[in-house]
């Protein structure tokens, strides 16, 4: 899309983003945060504090996780969860869904024998 279709707003937000460098890295590094940052660009403005104390991205703060880290971690994860629990509500589920299913298929076989049993009424005689 040329910058000359695009709303005027956005084109300030645009010319915005294009002179603050911190700003634009975190916004090349995540796409998610444009919304947000434009919300925000739009209520607060551009001279707010906001946009000089920015949050740091978690790889600048170094708690990026490593591959090897994030994959103990959720092997803790796994080990923490009681099994027993899960296999139970799973089985509640499925009582719940078999019972929703008798349920619905009742109601079917109602309406199909209804609709046989009724004779064809007209509306005049």
């Amino acid at each position: 899309m040329s910058e000359h279709n695009l709303h005027p707003s956005v084109q300030k937000f645009k010319k915005f983003v294009n002179e603050h460098p911190d700003v634009k890295s975190q916004l090349r590094e995540n796409h998610k945060l444009i919304q947000s940052y434009y919300e925000k660009w739009m209520i607060l403005g551009e001279d707010d504090p906001f946009w000089t104390d920015l949050p740091q991205e978690e790889e600048e703060n170094g708690l990026r996780l490593t591959k090897k880290e994030w994959m103990k971690q959720f092997s803790n994860l796994l080990q923490e969860i009681n099994w027993e629990d899960v296999s139970k509500h799973i089985e509640d589920l499925n009582g719940a869904i078999d019972q929703i299913q008798e349920i619905i298929s009742k109601v079917q076989h109602e309406n199909r024998d209804s609709a046989k049993r009724r004779p064809m009424e007209y509306p005049y005689y």
